[in-house]
């Protein structure tokens, strides 16, 4: 019973983050959107962020496996030593 109620509790977290996430990300676009800019301008700036974006989430996928073998080589290495003394 105690680990559905950490469970829930932190399903709820989450829904909790992105909410505030999506909220922010939606504040953001009318404050960019309704700053005083030629058309143009705006188009361009949200094209140069979408390319940006675009290219961090290919590379994310990348960075996130080499960070977590990092992470698994440097516990295995930690357990290993700890056994060593």
């Amino acid at each position: 019973m105690n680990n559905e109620k950490c469970e829930c509790h932190r399903s709820g977290f989450s829904h909790f983050l992105m909410a505030l996430i999506g909220g922010a990300a939606a504040g953001a676009t009318v404050v960019y959107l309704t700053a005083p800019r030629s058309g143009a301008d705006s188009r361009q700036r949200l094209l140069d962020v979408a390319d940006n974006a675009r290219d961090t989430a290919t590379r994310f996928p990348v960075a996130l496996r080499r960070a977590t073998e990092a992470a698994r080589d440097a516990f295995n290495e930690t357990l290993r030593e700890s056994a060593d003394s």
